[in-house]
């Protein structure tokens, strides 16, 4: 499944990576996080519900404690079976809490666990669900999100959506000011005011593979309010610029700043969300 253009990114590689750009929003001061996302993939016939009794078990004892970690979701891909891609998801404030959340994540670990074979049999376990095979990468927020609101955050028991765009960009300069302006401008009008679209979470890479990473999460309902979420941006689109020929030529601007595009499908869990 491609949804390549239907939710555009326009602005450019050398504006993406100045952090001076994304220092305000409307005179506020814009205060980026880090998040770090750590990639797993599941083990062969893992028992889910024996899975998430045990990480529902760290959840409570250790992350959910850490109060440097300001937000945490496990993502579990939508397509593959058998909890075969997951993504753990942490946010932290500052590039300085990155060690000090490990640092408590220690103690509270010792805290729920002293007896040390107790310790190492829980965590036997908890490998036991995974492959050996694993990523760490860490990025960066970048301005105009949309954040979840409380409600649906604290009174949600259904797992949403978490629809994850990721541009790689090129490395050459068009329009800089017209490609900025149109990103801005679009998420604005556009995602900022869809109804269906809960939540809105741009990052740029950090630490990682690809320099070039600009990552849009966008988090819906359900699959069919996805669905209803592109339909909307393609008729707000229209509506706010009626003339197709000039709707082509916007579409064709923010195209060239994308070296190529990818998105999965993922579903959080919301017992273990913070």
């Amino acid at each position: 499944m491609n949804f390549k253009f239907i939710f555009p990114t326009i602005f450019l590689f050398s504006i993406l990576f100045s952090n001076n750009t994304f220092s305000q929003d409307n005179g506020n001061e814009f205060e980026p996080v880090f998040i770090l996302i750590t990639t797993l993939h599941g083990a062969e016939n893992v028992d889910r519900d024996d899975w998430l009794s045990v990480e529902q078990e760290f959840f409570e004892k250790v992350t959910n404690k850490n109060e440097l970690i300001l937000h945490h979701e496990i993502l579990v891909n939508y397509y593959t079976p058998q909890l075969s891609e997951l993504k753990i998801v942490n946010v932290v404030k500052t590039w300085e809490d990155l060690k000090k959340v490990r640092e408590i994540r220690e103690e509270l670990i010792n805290k729920a666990w002293p007896n040390e074979d107790d310790r190492k049999s829980f965590f036997e376990k908890q490998n036991s669900f995974y492959s050996n095979f694993h990523s760490d990468e860490i990025y960066v927020s970048t301005n105009y999100g949309k954040d979840l609101s409380d409600e649906l955050k604290n009174e949600n028991d259904k797992p949403l959506i978490f629809f994850v765009n990721t541009n790689i960009l090129t490395d050459h300069d068009h329009d800089v000011e017209k490609s900025y302006g149109n990103y801005i401008d679009y998420i604005q009008k556009i995602i900022h005011k869809n109804p269906y679209i809960k939540a809105y979470y741009p990052y740029r890479h950090f630490i990682g593979a690809d320099s070039r990473e600009f990552v849009e999460v966008f988090v819906v309902n359900s699959l069919a309010e996805l669905d209803k979420a592109m339909n909307t941006n393609k008729e707000m689109l229209k509506k706010l610029i009626p003339d197709d020929e000039k709707r082509e030529e916007y579409l064709k601007a923010y195209g060239l700043e994308i070296a190529s595009q990818s998105n999965e499908i993922f579903l959080n869990v919301p017992s273990l969300s913070k």
